[in-house]
């Protein structure tokens, strides 16, 4: 049976919601059921360990994540990093990230439940292109997407911070995200307008080190 086929994690979500409905736990439990049952069976590249050893490419793991336009839009955009180079290289679980200067550019995560692919560029030097991205109205864009503290951190983060940021003062930005995680920004699921502003954003702070240097 080819796993990239019925046995996609995309394919039994589908199926899952067909015949349970949308409840979210029972999903969960089924899933967990799926994971164990063909970990051992077939090329697990789910697990940690497997995407460790092989240093797995993001274009080999979209397909058993994410389906349809989804996948698409996910695959063409780590074609796009690639061919500018900025090749994203295996960093975490599920997560790729691509450098500038020494210094994480963007990151790339794929999410299971719910399916979702995740891009978070680092605009460490958006001061030095702040008014570029004024200009092309791109505020809320930025704000939007900007990581808050929220109940969720439970105390994981190191609290908030008051930053500015595009000219509008912010009293909850995630200390973590901020100033470890190089200004990170999280697009969740980008379509076509919002991956067109990200590559700018992207081209934009690489850039802005390059003139740093």
């Amino acid at each position: 049976m080819d796993i990239k086929g019925s046995l996609t994690a995309a394919g039994f979500r589908k199926f899952f919601t067909e015949t349970l409905g949308e409840d979210d736990k029972r999903h969960a439990f089924a899933m967990d059921v799926f994971t164990s049952r063909y970990k051992t069976k077939y090329e697990n590249i789910f697990s940690f360990r497997v995407q460790k050893e092989t240093k797995a490419k993001i274009e080999d793991v979209i397909p058993y994540y994410l389906d349809g336009d989804t996948q698409k839009a996910a695959l063409d955009f780590a074609a796009y990093l690639q061919a500018n180079k900025m090749p994203l290289k295996w960093d975490a679980w599920n997560t790729w990230k691509a450098h500038s200067k020494s210094k994480v550019l963007c990151w790339v995560k794929l999410d299971l439940w719910p399916a979702a692919w995740v891009v978070s560029p680092c605009v460490t030097n958006i001061d030095e292109y702040e008014d570029i991205v004024i200009s092309e109205g791109w505020q809320s864009f930025v704000w939007d997407n900007f990581r808050r503290c929220d109940p969720s951190c439970l105390g994981k983060c190191a609290g908030a911070e008051r930053v500015t940021l595009l000219g509008k003062e912010f009293d909850d930005v995630c200390r973590e995200v901020y100033f470890v995680n190089n200004k990170r920004v999280d697009f969740v699921n980008p379509d076509e307008p919002a991956i067109s502003r990200i590559k700018k954003l992207l081209e934009l702070e690489r850039t802005a080190r390059e003139k740093s240097v």
